[in-house]
């Protein structure tokens, strides 16, 4: 026994009996002596230090998810082999089930061998004898291996809550076995969501089920992990009960090649394969993410229809023509959804699609981006580099934080990580991030930042470790060695709306983390107002619903927003969604005034105040309701399609001091407000530049500058960059 092994005799020879593992890993390494001085541990063992290099302690045990060494699922796992290498890995044509635009409609998206219109029959009865036809699309998309494959796509409409139904796909012209299909409350409801399930991650691995001669081949891997994620999904959705979504945060799955080629093309697609091979994601809708190893390809975009998608020409030259996929978005019950790109950084196609989702859908309780690069993770392998920190930061905690998300979904670095509450810092801090704190077991009421959640590898083939010390940022981090999944709990009631977050182990169900515990006041807005947004006809979109009136015509009140542009434009404000009729002073326990004209004498931050005399003759402060009014500054110009307009304003407001013996605060102090003025200049980490661009090339920060990143695209970047 020695560094390289345990040796026997053979035939009077020397013969390795048990290769140390670490040569696997590096020929360099070998297993330690007994002088070696006890180093980390990590997916594959233990590992020391002995002459100034790793060694791995011989008699330690990896820690990836290897099947092979399991006992508990001995039988499932080998008639499983059989079935993958003979049946499953060379079937592409399975079926994925995506949220339609919302709740009430679903995306359907499958590959075909033959170019007939593609349809699904959806009904209520199990037969399907009352089931509808939805038709759908076909384009043709590739030839792999001598067969050519085509994509398919269709939705289906008008989808009620609390409903089993019964749907049949038509693949080739013929149609296949019913399927059944569950909707549920939309008020109390279950979300599961999943990081990297890395199909084929296991490839190369080390594994002591071969006494490590040699490390898993493609093959090995792609059926290990396959294996391994329909035991999630099973796991997940027993545990959960009845889950409504399956949120998957991006790598679904391994293979990033640089050099394209039919093998491994090929080995993508088997990997693909064994991601949609589970029955039960054909009952409940998948959110898949791009990932850095889906976004080699275009196999992404064709096996999935994405809902609400936008694609600019920057970004589709950003891929030359071949794009793995889009940023897109939807409403779920009463969440919007955000799922971006991030492998593609350009923030201005963030901040566009953002836009378009607040637009459409601006009354949601909550609001939920998903991308696959960590924001605010602390895996050692990547959450550090330059891409993110300098990149995707900067950008996205302030898209993030001022529209008002309530929590980001990442994955990438494959170690468990959650934030504090980030709050965005603005400018003078470089685009740098706040935070305020947060605990387990604690309900937090509409707190100032969002929550940030990275999950582990949910197959649990790549488990990495976290960056020491801890960073500011992080509240919590742990590398279990386990696959996981989270589950997120909807629930609406006595007027408020929570979200409780909570982390499991895939194997045991045991909890790893939480419950992290988010709760609002219901939004008593009708589902439809976004049918009620008047301004879209003159060309503007309507506010969010906190929105304050800045000015009002005959065509209603209206707001300002920071368009796509990044610059404050003009937003139509919905009648009855600010509630403005409600006597915001009340609270405070002043009536409001019964005469709407009456002059503002004082405003602060609670909103304007004027004085009344009350029921017993004598003065008192009141509240004005909020109203549309002319004092307040601005020099944004609202265009219309026959002329353009400024609206008319004051250069400011001064507060007017009175003689009264009313008091509602301790000091009287005259002051000046008015609103923000747009800048002809670019906002922070705007687009400043690049080919068909027509706008301003100056950053409005001073201690911004517009810097080229290629031909097609410049962006405004603190100096220091």
């Amino acid at each position: 026994m020695d560094g390289e092994g345990d040796w026997g005799v053979n035939n009077g020879e020397w013969c390795i009996v048990n290769r140390c593992w670490a040569t696997l890993i590096n020929l360099s390494y070998k297993c330690c002596s007994p002088n070696a001085s006890y180093y980390s541990v990590d997916q594959d063992g233990e590992w020391g230090v002995e002459n100034n290099n790793f060694c791995g302690y011989r008699n330690s045990t990896q820690k990836w998810n290897d099947r092979e060494l399991r006992n508990d699922t001995r039988v499932e796992w080998n008639a499983f082999k059989e079935k993958w290498d003979n049946e499953y890995k060379d079937n592409f044509e399975r079926l994925s089930v995506l949220p339609g635009e919302d709740e009430s409609s679903l995306n359907f998206g499958w590959y075909s061998t033959t170019e007939t219109i593609p349809s699904i029959c959806w009904g209520t009865t199990k037969d399907t004898s009352d089931c509808e036809e939805f038709k759908g699309t076909v384009t043709y998309f590739k030839d792999l291996s001598g067969t050519s494959y085509y994509s398919n796509a269709v939705t289906v409409k008008n989808i009620k809550r609390n409903t089993t139904y019964y749907y049949k796909r038509k693949l080739n012209g013929q149609w296949e076995k019913p399927i059944q299909f569950k909707t549920y409350d939309q008020d109390n409801f279950k979300i599961l969501f999943v990081g990297d399930p890395q199909i084929g991650g296991a490839h190369d691995r080390i594994t002591a089920s071969n006494n490590y001669s040699r490390v898993l081949t493609r093959e090995e891997g792609n059926r290990n992990d396959a294996f391994n994620w329909n035991v999630t999904v099973y796991n997940s959705f027993n545990f959960a009960g009845q889950p409504s979504l399956l949120l998957s945060a991006g790598d679904q799955a391994d293979e990033e090649y640089a050099v394209k080629g039919n093998e491994y093309d090929y080995n993508e697609e088997s990997q693909y394969s064994a991601f949609l091979l589970p029955k039960l994601m054909q009952t409940i809708p998948t959110v898949p993410t791009i990932g850095n190893h889906d976004s080699y390809t275009e196999n992404f975009k064709y096996h999935f229809n994405t809902p609400n998608n936008y694609a600019s020409k920057n970004y589709t030259k950003y891929y030359n023509g071949n794009e793995p996929g889009y940023n897109y978005f939807f409403k779920y019950n009463n969440i919007l959804f955000v799922v971006l790109n991030t492998n593609a950084p350009i923030c201005e196609e963030f901040t566009e699609i953002i836009n378009k989702a607040i637009t459409k859908y601006p009354d949601t309780d909550w609001r939920i981006a998903m991308f696959h690069q960590d924001l605010y993770g602390d895996g050692s392998t990547h959450s550090q580099n330059d891409g993110i920190t300098k990149v995707l930061r900067p950008c996205l905690t302030k898209l993030i934080y001022d529209n008002k998300f309530d929590l980001v979904l990442n994955g990438h670095d494959h170690v468990y990580t959650v934030s504090k509450f980030i709050t965005y810092t603005g400018a003078d801090n470089y685009g740098g991030y706040g935070f305020n704190s947060i605990e387990r077991n604690k309900v937090y009421h509409k707190p100032d930042g969002t929550l940030y959640i990275t999950a582990n590898c949910s197959t649990g083939n790549k488990l990495y470790k976290y960056v020491k010390p801890q960073l500011d940022y992080v509240y919590y981090h742990d590398q279990t060695y386990t696959p996981t999944f989270g589950v997120m709990d909807f629930k609406k009631s006595d007027g408020k709306v929570t979200m409780t977050i909570n982390t499991y182990d895939v194997e045991s169900h045991k909890l790893v983390d939480g419950p992290y515990i988010l709760e609002k006041d219901i939004k008593m807005v009708n589902n439809n107002d976004n049918d009620k947004c008047w301004s879209l006809s003159q060309g503007y979109p309507c506010c969010d619903p906190d929105a304050e009136t800045i000015y009002s015509d005959e065509s209603g009140d209206w707001g300002l927003a920071l368009n796509s542009n990044n610059e404050l434009d003009w937003c139509g404000i919905i009648s009855g969604v600010n509630d403005n009729d409600k006597c915001w002073s009340e609270s405070l326990g002043f009536p409001c005034c019964s005469d709407e004209n009456t002059i503002i004498v004082e405003s602060d931050g609670d909103g304007d105040w004027g004085i009344e005399l009350n029921s017993n003759n004598e003065w008192e402060w009141c509240g004005i309701k909020k109203k549309g009014n002319n004092n307040q500054t601005t020099t944004t110009t609202k265009k219309t399609t026959t002329t353009t307009t400024t609206k008319k304003t004051t250069t400011t407001t001064t507060r007017k001091t009175t003689t009264t013996t009313t008091t509602r605060k301790t000091t009287t102090t005259t002051t000046t407000t008015s609103t923000p003025t747009p800048s002809n200049c670019v906002e922070d980490f705007g687009k400043c530049g690049g080919k068909d661009y027509s706008g301003p090339t100056c950053c409005k920060s001073s201690n911004f500058k517009c810097v080229s990143f290629g031909e097609y695209y410049s962006q405004c970047i603190p100096n220091q960059y």
